[in-house]
């Protein structure tokens, strides 16, 4: 009997999780130059505590946590905590693994792999989590998955969040298509798309009987997956990110015969991830709110201790914090321990650090100050964050979205509207703008390396939310178009991701034909570039045409374009015939024609010995070109040059219907 007892206590497996600490951007500077995301205070607490506290409440018993940097930091608070018998310390194992040569999500996944630590199924989650999931109950059903499908890789956790709620990051919209039974058919971020339209492959629709479409889910950044996805990361070295490795099995399902799943949190589970401020700005209003029960402030959260006091309005205090009664906590508070507050102070919305010294008549409004911070009398703070060890003199006034990094000192009257200010001059040796002996403003080009964003850096470091930035309509969406066309001549248009799949087509046509490489492979490289930058069937078949034309260009830079192009032409037969198959494509193709010859003389000069060529070889029909030709403008010269060629298809029509006369 003793010897079964052991032998199922011996097979019994460990419920194990991944963390990956690391961020590998820069969304949360100048912040992070001191303090590595995951212990960025959220509400005064580290934010690894929210994560590690998430992992034991949902029966995890074996962590780790992975770091490339700052790795004494994360191993002092690690030991810190267990010496302080937090909570999850008492039922969970944590294991600091360090990697410091890793560079990206899909690195420290490899290198995991290389370890050799995970014995099964692994709940992995990105950095910055929070949530109170149950999550024995999905590792159950992941597993239930498996047995039924052999390819199940992994099964993504989502949580509905509608239009407009301010937990659902723009930058992360997701559409989804999935069957019935929860298999994930489509992936798409739409954030970062300039795409206004929509287009689903249309072999989604045909090769399953009913589909659903959703776009009202929110990603929760955490993931149950099989231990075959740590082989796929090594053997893939292209998925440096879970949407790449997402979209590669999405795109290749057939090829590395694996599928993805998804799982929806109902009720009052919470999950969500901090991957910029206005995610921190979120995720801090919602635990405040107490979404993340039973892992709220008064509760006790990184001990057992309950130092603060739950008050209406969902003002938080600690018992040791020394107000006036003159000063007014108005709503969506919480204020740490030692701090102080003067007379006549309005604090609201706001998150206060401990140990702060806040003065007389003083404005904080959906603000952020973090701990052993000196705010003078009569400042002005909102929307804005102001991290450890500052000082604002008398007057000061930080507002829309500024970002003060740590030990930094503002001189009285200081006015910063907008700006991310350190400590410090920058160590990169680039000139910053000095504002005063310890504060520096950080300039763009330092912080963000040639990034083509729209709205330059605060937009990138997804500043926090502000009550004046209202969604546009539709009206003054086309309006705000209409204006940029009008200033075309002098604003650089950013690349879209048609653009970028042409140049990554042209990248593998001239690599193809230099190195001497098999057709067939390129189609499958111009496929998989299709999905990546989700462009219509219509852009592949123009882009691919117009790739080729733009070739000679290329390879062939200075001599005569026709007879660089006939051999291009006759190499890359294969793919005309594999993307010109039908009447529409035929079209597509010779608006490319057009396109190109537009822009370049070359073409247009010898448009009907290229025209000549595609009809002989059967990629053009005879009605096609005609009816094509018939909507050309006939006062251009284009039209000139394309006619002899149309003149003698009818003519050729002629003497075929009369000879069957």
């Amino acid at each position: 009997m003793s010897q079964k007892l052991d032998k199922s206590v011996a097979q019994k497996e460990v419920v194990q999780a991944v963390v990956i600490a690391e961020h590998f951007g820069n969304e949360f500077m100048p912040i992070t130059d001191d303090t590595p995301l995951t212990l960025l205070p959220l509400l005064n607490v580290p934010l690894l505590e929210y994560t590690l506290e998430f992992l034991s409440l949902g029966g995890i018993e074996e962590t780790f946590l992975f770091c490339c940097s700052n790795v004494v930091m994360i191993k002092q608070h690690i030991n810190s905590s267990i010496e302080k018998s937090a909570g999850w310390s008492l039922t969970m194992k944590v294991h600091v693994i360090v990697s410091e040569t890793c560079r990206s999500f899909g690195d420290c996944i490899r290198d995991l792999d290389a370890k050799a630590l995970i014995r099964g199924d692994f709940v992995l989650l990105e950095p910055g989590i929070v949530g109170n999931i149950k999550l024995l109950p999905i590792i159950k059903k992941h597993n239930e998955t498996c047995n039924t499908d052999k390819g199940a890789a992994m099964t993504l956790i989502l949580q509905e969040a509608g239009l407009g709620q301010r937990g659902r990051c723009s930058f992360e919209e997701v559409l989804m298509v999935a069957t019935p039974n929860n298999r994930v058919l489509l992936h798409q971020k739409l954030g970062t798309s300039k795409k206004a339209k929509i287009e689903l492959p249309l072999e989604i629709l045909m090769d399953n009987a009913s589909v659903n479409i959703y776009h009202n889910l929110k990603d929760t950044h955490i993931s149950i997956c099989s231990p075959n996805v740590l082989s796929l990361f090594s053997d893939n070295f292209d998925f440096q990110t879970k949407d790449d490795f997402v979209r590669g099995l999405l795109i290749n399902e057939e090829i590395l015969g694996s599928t993805i799943y998804w799982h929806l949190i109902k009720g009052n589970q919470y999950g969500a991830a901090v991957t910029n401020w206005r995610m921190y700005q979120s995720v801090s209003r919602d635990i405040l709110h107490r979404w993340l029960y039973p892992l709220v402030p008064d509760m006790g959260i990184s001990s057992q201790q309950r130092s603060y006091i739950h008050l209406q309005n969902n003002v938080y205090r600690s018992k040791d914090v020394h107000l006036t009664q003159s000063n007014s906590l108005i709503e969506d508070v919480i204020i740490g321990g030692g701090s102080s507050v003067g007379d006549k102070t309005r604090i609201s919305r706001s998150i206060i650090g401990e140990s702060v010294k806040i003065g007389d008549n003083v404005i904080i409004e959906d603000s952020f100050v973090f701990s052993n911070t000196v705010i003078g009398d009569n400042s002005v703070i909102q929307h804005s964050i102001i991290g450890q060890k500052c000082v604002l003199e008398t007057g000061c006034i930080v507002t829309k979205a500024s970002v003060i990094g740590k030990g930094v000192v503002l001189p009285e009257n200081s006015i910063i509207e907008n700006y991310l200010i350190r400590s410090h001059s920058s160590k990169t040796g680039v000139a910053s703008n000095k504002l005063a002996k310890n504060a520096y403003h950080i300039k763009p080009e330092e912080s963000v390396e040639s990034d083509a964003e729209d709205d330059g850096l605060h937009r990138k470091l997804s500043r926090l939310y502000m009550p004046d930035e209202a969604e546009p309509s539709d009206d003054e969406s086309v309006k705000s178009s209409e204006s940029e066309d009008n200033l075309s001549y002098t604003i650089s248009p950013v690349p879209d991701d048609t653009n970028l799949f042409l140049t990554e087509v042209v990248d593998s046509l001239t690599r193809g034909f230099e190195d001497k490489l098999q057709c067939d492979n390129l189609i499958l490289e111009i496929n998989s570039s299709r999905y990546a930058y989700n462009v219509s069937v219509k852009e592949v078949n123009f882009n691919v045409i117009k790739a080729i034309l733009m070739l000679p260009f290329q390879l062939y830079l200075g001599q005569p374009y026709l007879p660089s192009l006939r051999p291009l032409l006759d190499y890359f037969s294969p793919i005309l015939k594999n993307y010109i198959r039908n009447i529409s494509a035929m079209v597509d193709c010779l608006q490319a024609i057009e396109d190109v010859a537009a822009n370049n003389n070359e073409l247009n000069e010898c448009v009907s010995a290229v025209l000549n060529w595609l009809y002989n070889k059967d990629h053009l029909s005879e009605d096609v070109i005609l009816n094509w030709f018939s909507g050309i403008d006939k006062n251009t010269r284009f039209y000139a040059r394309v006619e002899p060629f149309t003149n003698w298809l009818q003519q050729a029509e002629e003497a075929s219907s009369s000879e069957e006369d």
